[in-house]
């Protein structure tokens, strides 16, 4: 039977993800301490695993070379940049990860960063809470020009909730993103240039 461990802190506290798992194999291992690994205690913690759901972990030359045993490791979240790809290919592990899978989410969250800002929701609120009722001069996020830097899944999903709004978008990616610029009617321009004429 698959031997697995968990190190996703996230993964880990969560009491539905961790019954499902253990359904299908039992012989799971979660991270129950919420331990942030290093190298060495993250090769402790997946010494004689065969699969691992990862979160924010390295996984380097140095950790596969002394997990030997470990052939598929799971990321738990968004970013693959934390894990050598190529060393992962010469060692034999397979990567499982769904690239995106949150972007409606972290989508969602920067739209309503944008609003508290330009309407003050936060001050209007410690402000009614202590009694005192200022009208301040606040703005919509219509008609805005935003600046998206990276237009991956995330910054995408972005352009086109911000497009209901009317909204101006400018971009910069340092890959080529010409077909998504074209179909989301985005300006493509340098970062210096984004910075300076975003709101």
């Amino acid at each position: 039977m698959k031997k697995i461990a968990v190190t996703s802190k996230s993964f880990s506290k969560n009491e539905y993800l961790c019954k499902q798992l253990l359904k299908l194999y039992p012989n799971t291992k979660f991270n129950e301490a919420q331990i942030t690994f290093n190298n060495d205690s993250l090769i402790a913690f997946l010494s004689g695993v065969d699969c691992a759901i990862i979160g924010l972990e390295q996984i380097n030359e140095y950790v596969l070379r002394a997990l030997p045993r470990l052939k598929v490791i799971s990321k738990y979240g968004v970013g693959i940049d934390a894990l050598d790809i190529r060393a992962m290919k010469r060692h034999g592990v397979s990567l499982g990860w769904t690239p995106g899978v949150n972007k409606r989410s972290v989508s969602e969250l920067v739209i309503a960063q944008m609003v508290n800002a330009l309407r003050f929701l936060p001050e209007s609120n410690q402000d009614i809470k202590t009694g005192k009722w200022e009208i301040r001069k606040s703005h919509q996020l219509s008609t805005r020009v935003v600046g998206i830097i990276g237009l991956g899944h995330v910054g995408q999903d972005l352009a086109s909730l911000l497009s209901v709004f009317g909204c101006r978008i400018v971009a910069h990616d340092i890959a080529n993103r010409n077909k998504v610029a074209a179909r989301e009617n985005i300006e493509l321009m340098s970062l210096e240039k984004l910075l300076s004429e975003a709101d």
